[in-house]
This record gives structure tokens, sequence and C-alpha cells, in this order.
């Protein structure tokens, strides 16, 4: 019997199998590389880095210590002035020749002329003790001019009192202290403006350096 021919022969089929070891190699060269890409892909996360101070104990700060403020010092009180005295006395008795008109004319008859009368006239004979309205510093002793002999007394309160037409032997000089009811001169008639009128102690007062009628703080 003739043998039935193979139709590939031991060089085909060294061919082919070699065809195929190089199409396997082929293939596995490329998954390989495709899973070393999507493997490369995969980046673990990032985590925040952990301070080491989390783990070590901190140390407290010292505490400062405030200490209460001191108050400051408040200013000394001012010194008031001293009160108006709250009585007054007439320094002498006798009725009322010529009234207060600070603002209103007056006709004076010694003089013959109309004219304001910034104080009262109180009538009293010559010779007459005239004594301080209040307590107070003598500010001043004149004589001569138109209104005769004249002290005037300043008084707590912005209140100084004015004498005048007195006798011209005063003893009281400037700085003098004294107190209500003292005897600071007599009733004279030196008084040149007034000496038409009857014998009269001419007083004046002021308020803050304004006139005021003295018949709002002597005694009625």
């Amino acid at each position: 019997m003739n043998k039935q021919r193979d139709p590939f022969s031991a060089k085909d089929k060294g061919f082919f199998i070699a065809l195929i070891v190089c199409v396997v190699a082929v293939g596995i060269g490329i998954w390989a590389t495709l899973n070393f890409k999507n493997t490369s892909n995969l980046i673990p996360p990032e985590y925040p880095a952990v301070s080491e101070d989390v783990f070590s104990p901190k140390t407290p700060e010292p505490s400062i210590a405030v200490s209460p403020k001191t108050p400051a010092p408040s200013a000394s009180p001012k010194t008031s002035p001293k009160s108006k005295p709250t009585t007054f006395m007439w320094p002498v008795s006798g009725d009322i020749l010529v009234p207060y008109s600070a603002d209103a004319l007056i006709y004076n008859a010694t003089m013959a002329d109309w004219r304001t009368h910034p104080g009262i006239c109180i009538k009293s004979d010559i010779g007459t003790g005239v004594s301080a309205i209040a307590d107070g510093k003598v500010i001043s002793v004149e004589s001569g001019g138109m209104s005769g002999t004249t002290v005037k007394i300043e008084h707590a309160g912005g209140i100084v009192s004015v004498y005048s037409n007195l006798a011209d032997n005063v003893k009281l000089k400037t700085g003098s202290s004294v107190e209500m009811g003292s005897l600071i001169g007599s009733v004279g008639q030196t008084s040149v403006a007034e000496a038409g009128l009857d014998p009269h102690l001419h007083l004046e007062m002021t308020l803050n350096g304004k006139y005021v009628n003295p018949l709002d703080y002597l005694p009625s």
C-alpha cells in the first residue's frame, strides 16, 4: 500500500510553531504594557503631614497677671466763694430822705439838676455813730470829692457797702477787718452833692460791681 503523504512537512510545521510563539509573545508584551500603564495611574492619595506638635504636649503660656488700675486721684474740689451774708443790719436808724433810683433820674435840689441816685439817704443827726452792715474788710477810705468822706467795705458773696457823707475823723484803714455792728465812723456833713439835705448818711450797695437797692438787703 502506498503511504498517504502529509501535506505539511516538518519544515512547514516548525515555521507555524515559530509564528504562533511570536504571536503569543507579542500578545503577552502588549498585555504587559497595557497593564503597566493602568497600574502606574494608581497614585496613592496624599495625606497631610502630621506635625510633631500634635503629639508633643504644649507647654502652657505663662499668664500675665493684670494688676487692677489705681484710680487717678480726683481733682481737689474747687473752693467755692463764700456765700453772701444771710443777715444785714441798718448802719443808722432814721427815715429815708432820698430813695434808691439807679435807673431813673430824680431831681437833686443841691445841684439843681436831674440825676440818678444809686443809694439811699438815711436821715440821722451829725455825730451819730455809723455801723458796718455785715462782716467784711475795708477796701478804701477816701475823703473830699462830691460824696465827702467815704468808706467802702467788701463783704462775702460779691457785696460791697459804701458809706458816704461821714465825718472826716474816720479811724479805719484800708485792709482793716470789721464785724457786723462795728463802728466805722460818724455822720458828718462832708458831701458837696447833697449838702442841701438834712444831716444824713448816704449808703450804697453793689453786687458784683452793679448797684443794688439797699432796701432789698436791709431788714424791714
